[in-house]
């Protein structure tokens, strides 16, 4: 059911892997001239939305203490302080991302997608069901992140990837 989303996410999951990698650990924690996000705050951000993603097919949030930092609505304010590498924020992307496509490979039954999500930011939306807020998540949500840390690559001077 969710075979084209889950492609989606593995086409711009090695993208991430390609953008990320030229992103300079000096411009870790630096805002974007454009979205005034950084790229620890997008790498966070997916990290963790994608590990909520987990709670609908009964797995947990991996990083419940980045919930203040990088969840949904959060500043965007991260301090250098809290000690987050490049490194590590690229395994958790990949790692989150990884394991909710298999989940939905796996463990997204009709019955399950169909349910009502429960998500308070969507109300209102014609996001409604779970299988719409796992396909946001895998595609539109991802692209979009990702097209702000591809601005932060090219802001630190790289050509286009593609």
């Amino acid at each position: 059911m969710l075979t084209s989303a889950v492609a989606i996410n593995q086409f711009q999951l090695a993208g991430f892997q390609k953008i990320a990698a030229d992103i300079p650990d000096a411009a870790l924690y630096q805002p974007a001239a454009g979205h005034q996000h950084s790229p620890v705050w997008v790498m966070g951000h997916l990290a963790l939305t994608g590990e909520m993603g987990h709670q609908f097919f009964g797995g947990s949030i991996k990083h419940p203490e980045w919930m203040p930092l990088f969840a949904p609505g959060s500043s965007g304010e991260v301090s250098p302080d809290t000690g987050l590498t490049k490194q590590a924020l690229i395994g958790a992307v990949t790692e989150a991302y990884t394991q909710l496509q298999k989940y939905a490979l796996e463990s997204a039954t009709p019955e399950l997608l169909s349910q009502p999500h429960g998500i308070d930011l969507f109300d209102g939306t014609p996001i409604k069901t779970i299988g719409d807020a796992i396909t946001l998540l895998l595609t539109n949500h991802f692209g979009f992140h990702l097209a702000q840390l591809s601005s932060c690559r090219r802001e630190a001077g790289f050509a286009p990837l593609f």
